[in-house]
């Protein structure tokens, strides 16, 4: 490119109009000449001096279409002054490329050029998959400059850019019908608005349905993404939000409380900036969502020497019950019977340990003096609440060692527990047969839909008579 003019910009304006007055009254041949000569360099000029400091060093990559004109090329390449360049080229632009080289002063180690098939954005994606993504490795401070070549072109390469995420600009000016030229001096760099910012509603409510349906991973992608591309704090409190229902769908505790708290302080410091917000709505559900599971901070659920802690701090066995319980409703809708169907089962072991821990008893320790029957009695009074069962073993003692969840409940019927009042003690019975039916425990089935409504109905049955029982307001 020609030296630079140092000019302040009030001079290159006073020359643009004097020299365009004279290059309009010429000749097209000498008109042609004229404007490269005098007028161009001014144009470049005017526009490197129209960029910002800011922009002048946020791009370091350039990718641009190369069409029948040059010039709106040169302009972005010598305004921003990238370190790395791609051009695309077609058959018949390519004879540009030496004109934009040439303007510019670009070194051969600046710059990759790669021939696409007119009118095919196909090879548009192809080009930039193999030097963008596959050779650049799709580093940041990227644009793209769609002004050059075919209206296809440029759609096709505008929509490539905002596949992959790349800052999208052109050259805009008004245009002398005399000349055939854009009016000099009326050039100006344009950046486009990230279609996201339109169209991120879509991906919202994409997001919004996925968070619905207990895919909070996707979620949290999605809305990542859109936090990403688009300045809104909406965006940002649905991302922690589904990393905080991921964390706890995975009985991540600890992980969950400390999210729970980076969003509460978020959420404190938007109300100085921002008064309505949808996050605000929210806040007083979740803020109980988190002191339900509060206690549990920095408790280690897999430390068997604190299970006796865990079933007699109503504190911290009321959050895993219902957690646990939850997660076996979002297992059930994904049609993941046998989880949900074990987790079930769970919730009927916890609810038990907990009823039998208030007389002191341990079912990984049976110690049957806790309690103000003897020993005798309640031997005579389980084997009375089994007889019913052919299958099953008439007890000849009372169970040692460590207690399954049926001899649990057998146990309770027997103290007269006020949670088995009024319960059959074979709905338990019929239920421990259905979940030892399953793949995962002792069978080799698949259990359905129509099994997890079954044992559900029992478990919710004995669960409603838990949380009355024990005061928890559900």
């Amino acid at each position: 490119m020609k030296e630079e003019l140092k000019l302040t910009e009030e001079e290159i304006e006073r020359l643009l109009k004097e020299k365009t007055e004279i290059w309009e009254t010429m000749q097209a041949k000498n008109a042609e000449e004229y404007y490269y000569n005098e007028i161009f360099p001014l144009v470049v000029d005017k526009f490197r001096l129209s960029i910002s400091d800011e922009i002048q060093g946020k791009y370091e990559n350039l990718i641009l279409s190369l069409g029948m004109s040059f010039e709106p090329l040169v302009l972005t390449i010598t305004a921003l002054k990238p370190k790395r360049v791609l051009f695309l080229y077609t058959e018949d632009s390519l004879k540009n490329l030496d004109e934009v080289i040439k303007w510019t002063n670009l070194l051969p180690s600046q710059y990759t050029a790669e021939e696409i098939v007119k009118d095919d954005p196909v090879d548009i994606y192809r080009v930039l998959k193999k030097v963008y993504v596959d050779r650049w490795g799709c580093p940041d401070k990227t644009a793209i400059d769609f002004t050059g070549g075919t209206k296809s072109m440029s759609a096709g390469i505008a929509m490539a850019g905002a596949y992959f995420k790349i800052d999208l600009v052109y050259v805009a000016s008004d245009y002398n019908n005399k000349m055939r030229k854009p009016k000099p001096g009326t050039e100006k760099l344009k950046f486009v608005e990230d279609p996201y910012h339109v169209f991120g509603d879509l991906e919202k409510d994409k997001a919004i349905a996925l968070f619905n349906k207990n895919e909070f991973v996707s979620a949290y992608n999605i809305f990542s993404d859109l936090e990403d591309r688009v300045a809104d704090r909406d965006y940002t409190f649905y991302k922690l939000l589904s990393n905080i229902y991921r964390l706890w769908d995975c009985l991540f505790f600890d992980e969950c409380i400390r999210e729970f708290e980076k969003l509460f302080n978020t959420m404190k410091a938007w109300k100085y900036v921002e008064k309505d917000l949808a996050a605000y709505k929210y806040y007083d559900t979740l803020f109980n969502q988190y002191k339900l599971i509060k206690p549990l901070e920095s408790v280690n659920l897999n430390d068997k020497n604190e299970e006796w802690k865990y079933i007699t701090n109503k504190d911290l066995y009321t959050p895993i019950i219902f957690s646990i319980y939850t997660n076996a409703l979002r297992r059930s809708d994904e049609g993941k019977y046998d989880v949900a169907i074990l987790l079930l089962y769970r919730i009927l072991e916890l609810m038990a340990q907990v009823r039998l821990a208030k007389y002191g008893f341990n079912v990984s320790s049976p110690d049957y003096s806790f309690f103000s029957v003897g020993e005798q009695e309640l031997l005579s009074r389980m084997n009375e609440n089994i007889k019913s069962f052919k299958n099953f073993k008439t007890y000849t003692e009372l169970p040692q060692n460590s207690m399954a969840l049926f001899d649990a409940y057998v146990l309770i019927k027997a103290i007269e527990d006020e949670l088995m009042e009024g319960i059959n003690i074979g709905l338990i019975y019929s239920n421990v047969q259905l979940r030892n039916k399953s793949i995962f425990t002792h069978g080799f089935g698949m259990l359905s839909n129509k099994d997890f409504d079954k044992i559900r109905k029992t478990v919710k049955r004995i669960f409603t008579s838990f949380y009355e029982i024990e005061g928890i307001d559900f």
